[in-house]
């Protein structure tokens, strides 16, 4: 929702909370704004000021109702290559899974949960992982981000800016929810 839109709905909130206070203070029996009220609407141009605001606030509710059923679905991040032919673009999402499939090919890794992020140089690939108690950390990571980096370039084409390597945790056992076993 842009600044324009929230401001709206400040304002909007505020008139129809001021209308329900006074009403509530009418069904209280305090009979004073009913006929302040009735004194003020008893004028041509009142009642044309009034009717200005009521078609002001209905078309606020309007726009307001039409925008809670639009859905907007975010734009999908890809990943643009140009060749003579067109462009070619592929997903984030895609490269997730091309990342997902490097690693199964590496022994020790029980876990993954991948990010991809894109720059003008390349992209930036971010691993959360869950180790093999048995393997050696530094080589085992190593060789995760050479397979990542070699796989995604060989099957995309796409230039690997950085893989960054968080072991998340050592584990004999994948964790409950995890997404996927990879081993």
């Amino acid at each position: 929702m842009n600044f324009f839109n929230r401001s709206l709905l400040f304002i909007y909130t505020l008139g129809i909370m001021a209308l329900l206070f006074v009403l509530g203070l009418a069904a209280a029996g305090w009979a004073t704004p009913v006929n302040v009220l009735q004194t003020y609407l008893a004028g041509y141009n009142e009642r044309i000021i009034s009717g200005i605001i009521l078609v002001v606030y209905l078309i606020i509710s309007i726009n307001f109702f039409l925008q809670s059923l639009s859905v907007k679905k975010p734009p999908v991040q890809a990943i643009v290559q140009e060749t003579e032919l067109g462009q070619i673009r592929v997903s984030v999402g895609a490269v997730e899974n091309l990342v997902r499939r490097a690693i199964g090919q590496v022994n020790g890794v029980r876990d993954l949960v991948p990010r991809v992020s894109c720059t003008s140089e390349g992209i930036n690939i971010f691993l959360r992982v869950t180790l093999s108690p048995e393997v050696n950390i530094p080589q085992t990571s190593d060789e995760i981000q050479n397979k990542v980096k070699d796989y995604i370039t060989e099957v995309a084409g796409i230039n690997i800016q950085s893989v960054k390597i968080l072991v998340d945790s050592i584990s004999s056992e994948v964790k409950p929810g995890a997404p996927r076993r990879l081993n």
